[in-house]
């Protein structure tokens, strides 16, 4: 498996080198408002593209992460308190000389 990862990785490394060679050449985006960018090679702005999109993803990972985590917090100690009442429930069964089993 670490094999096959490996030559995927290397793939992909290989196939944007190519796709930086191919695609040097300066292009301005052109946005609303008239706005034009600094003319950047077309691999730069894939990459640009690429590496903001990887930020968004990871910080809304980390956010969903800490949800999830402070979820979890609550719900072991939500499981902890009815632990501690299923125990105090046997316990005064179990002292209750009325009941029988």
């Amino acid at each position: 498996m670490m094999i096959l990862r490996g030559l995927f990785f290397l793939f992909l490394t290989g196939a944007a080198i190519g796709f930086a060679l191919y695609n040097d050449q300066a292009i301005s985006m052109h946005y609303y408002f008239d706005w034009v960018s600094l003319p950047l090679p077309l691999f730069l702005w894939f990459f640009l593209a690429f590496s903001v999109g990887l930020l968004i993803a990871s910080v809304i990972g980390s956010v969903s992460k800490f949800t999830l985590n402070a979820r979890l917090r609550h719900q072991r100690a939500m499981l902890a308190q009815l632990e501690q009442e299923r125990h105090e429930l046997q316990m005064g069964r179990a002292s209750d000389p009325q009941e029988k089993k």
